[in-house]
């Protein structure tokens, strides 16, 4: 598995305002993916092997590019599940995230992290077969 070395300090944006799962195009020329183009090479490189994989579905590319937009060095902080939500433009409470998610873990590209008592949240992968 491969970790980042270099932070990301892009804020949080809604990628699709209108309720519908964006598609990875629309994603990979938004405003929200360039930021993240010039701030980070992993994320980068995390992003284009998650929108890659056959096998996860289209919102699994809209879900990682609100958990890349709250990177930090490897590790996803933040452990809201609504706020992933919001900024996808759905409600807040859709439940939908919850299997998103586990897929993409299933998949090898996050992981729990709860080494630290004080901070909880997701660890980003890439499996070693995408290197």
């Amino acid at each position: 598995m491969t970790h980042p070395t270099a932070p990301s300090s892009a804020p949080v944006h809604a990628v699709k305002q209108t309720g519908e799962s964006p598609i990875a195009e629309e994603i990979a020329h938004s405003p929200a993916f360039a930021a993240i183009n010039s701030m980070n090479l992993f994320l980068v490189r995390w992003l284009h092997s998650i929108a890659s994989d056959g096998s996860l579905p289209l919102e699994a590319l809209a879900v990682a590019t609100v958990m890349a937009h709250s990177a930090g060095i490897g590790r996803v902080a933040f452990t809201d599940w609504q706020r992933i939500n919001a900024a996808l433009g759905r409600n807040r409470r859709d439940l939908a995230v919850f299997e998103t998610m586990s897929e993409i873990a299933l998949e090898g590209y996050v992981e729990r992290d709860a080494d630290d008592l004080f901070v909880y949240g997701w660890t980003l992968l890439i499996p070693e077969d995408e290197l």
